[in-house]
C-alpha cells in the first residue's frame, strides 16, 4: 500500500535541507552505496568463496560416477649384489580399468552435494539482503543526523540574532539581564544538541564506509531520498511474499533436506556394494625371450555383515538431526511472523504518530508568532519566548526522527519479504 504523508515543513527544516543539498557534490545515492557493499563488505566475500567451494564440491562428487583408469610400466634384471646380472631384461606394461557401480551413499551423495550448494546459495542471498537492509538503515541514519544538524545550527543561528538583540535592549534598559542569560543559556541547549547529533552522524558515516567495504573515515555524502511516501504491500500479501520468497526459509527448508539424504546415506550402509574392472598385461624381454600377454575382467559384490552397531546408530543420529532441523524450521517460520507482525504494528505507529507531531509542529509554530508578539509588546516573559522556541525545535527533531524511523521499517519489511 502507498502511505502519503502531508508534511508540515518548517523555515529551520527548509534551511536544513537546503544545507544538505549544498554540500552532495559528488554525493552517493542509496543505491550507490547498496552496489558498493554487495560488490566489496569482506563478510560478503567470504559468503561467495563460500559458495565457490560448494560448487566445487558438488562437482568433486559427481567424478565419482566415471571410472579410474590406471597404466603401468616397468624393467628389470637380477644383481648386481648378490647375483650375476642376466643378459635379458624383463619387461611389463600394464593398464586397468575400474569402474564403482554402486555403494553406500554414492548417488545421495551427489544430491547431498547439490543439496548443500542450494542452501549456500540461499545463505549468500539472506546475506546480501541483510547487507543491503543495513545499508540502508545506516543511510537513514546519516540523513536523519545531517538534517538535524541543520535544525540545530538554524536555532543557533536565531538565537544568536536574539541574543544580539536581547544586549540591545538590556542596555537601552528595556529588558533585564536575566532575560539575556535565559537566552544564552538556550543557545547552549542547543550548541549541546548539535554536538551530540555531529557525534552520532560521524559514527553513522563510519559504520557505512566499514559495510561498504572502504576506510572508516573516508569521505562519504548522501543523497535526500523522499521519505514522505511509503510502499509496502498489506500484510496479509506481505505474509505471502515472505513464505515464498524469503531466503532463509528457503535455507532452512534446504537444511530439512539435507538431513533427509544424510538419512538415506545412514540407511544405504546395510546395501551391498558392486564394482567391475577390466586389466590388461604384456610381459616379455627387451634382448628376446617369450612374449607373453594376458587380461582379465572382474566384477565383485560385497556386503558388510556385522560391524557392530556402527550402522544403527548412524541412523538414530540422522533421525535425531532430522527432528532437530524441522524443528529449527518451525521455530523460524514462528519467529518471522513475528517479526513482519512487529514491523507492521510500528509502521501503524509511527503513522499515528507522524501525523500527531505535525499537528504539533504546527500548533508549536503559530504559538511561537504568538508570543514572540506578546514579548515584543511586553505581554509576555523571555521565559514565555523561549519555551514556545523549545517547543518548536522538539516537534521538528521528534517529527524528523519518526520519519526517518519509518523508512527503516521500510526497509526492514522488505528484508523480510524477500524484496
Amino acid at each position: 500500500m502507498k502511505i502519503p504523508i502531508p508534511m508540515t515543513v518548517t523555515m529551520t527544516m527548509l534551511i536544513a535541507f537546503s544545507f544538505a543539498v549544498s554540500g552532495f557534490s559528488q554525493s552517493k545515492s542509496l543505491q550507490d552505496c547498496i552496489d558498493l557493499a554487495l560488490a566489496h563488505n569482506p563478510d560478503l566475500l567470504k559468503s561467495d568463496y563460500s559458495l565457490q567451494q560448494s560448487a566445487l564440491s558438488t562437482k568433486q562428487a559427481l567424478s565419482t560416477l566415471y571410472p579410474s583408469v590406471s597404466a603401468s610400466a616397468s624393467t628389470g634384471n637380477s644383481g648386481p649384489f648378490f647375483s650375476d646380472a642376466r643378459a635379458v631384461w624383463d619387461q611389463n606394461i600394464g593398464a586397468s580399468v575400474n569402474q564403482q557401480f554402486y555403494r553406500a551413499g554414492m548417488y545421495s551423495n551427489i544430491n547431498l552435494a547439490r543439496a548443500r550448494q542450494t542452501s549456500s546459495e540461499y545463505s549468500n542471498v539472506s546475506m546480501q539482503n541483510q547487507i543491503r537492509a543495513s545499508v540502508e538503515r545506516l543511510y537513514f541514519q546519516i540523513l536523519a543526523s545531517d538534517t538535524l544538524i541543520g535544525v540545530y545550527e538554524a536555532n543557533i543561528s536565531l538565537s544568536d540574532e536574539q541574543i544580539r538583540k536581547m544586549k540591545l535592549m538590556v542596555d537601552l534598559g528595556s529588558r533585564r539581564q536575566s532575560d539575556l542569560l535565559k537566552s544564552q543559556v538556550q543557545r547552549g541547549t542547543f550548541e549541546s544538541q548539535l554536538i551530540r547529533e555531529m557525534e552520532t552522524l560521524a559514527s553513522s558515516r563510519r559504520s557505512l564506509n566499514i559495510l561498504m567495504g572502504q576506510q572508516p573515515n573516508a569521505d562519504l555524502d548522501v543523497q535526500l531520498v523522499d521519505v514522505e511516501q511509503i510502499v509496502v504491500p498489506d500484510y496479509e500479501a506481505a505474509l505471502a511474499m515472505m513464505l515464498e520468497n524469503n531466503p532463509t526459509i528457503r535455507q532452512f527448508e534446504s537444511q530439512i533436506k539435507i538431513q533427509k539424504l544424510s538419512l538415506q546415506i545412514a540407511r544405504e550402509a546395510y546395501l551391498p556394494s558392486v564394482s567391475g574392472s577390466y586389466s590388461a598385461s604384456q610381459y616379455n624381454n627387451v634382448l628376446g625371450g617369450g612374449l607373453d600377454r594376458s587380461d582379465q575382467f572382474a566384477l565383485r559384490l560385497s556386503l558388510d555383515v556385522f560391524n557392530g552397531f556402527s550402522r544403527s546408530l548412524n541412523v538414530q543420529k540422522s533421525l535425531l538431526s532430522l527432528d532437530e532441523a524441522q524443528l529449527d524450521y518451525d521455530a523460524l517460520l514462528r519467529d518471522l511472523d513475528e517479526a513482519l507482525s512487529n514491523q507492521y504494528e510500528a509502521l501503524t505507529t509511527q503513522n499515528q504518530l507522524i501525523a500527531i507531531h505535525e499537528i504539533n509542529l504546527a500548533s508549536a509554530r503559530k504559538d511561537l508568532e504568538v508570543v514572540s508578539e506578546q514579548y515584543a509588546s511586553g505581554f509576555s516573559s523571555i521565559l514565555d519566548l523561549t519555551d514556545a522556541q523549545v517547543s518548536v525545535l522538539e516537534s521538528e527533531t521528534s517529527l524528523l526522527r519518526y520519519l526517518y524511523a519509518r523508512k527503516q521499517i521500510e526497509s526492514e519489511i522488505r528484508r523480510l519479504i524477500g524484496g
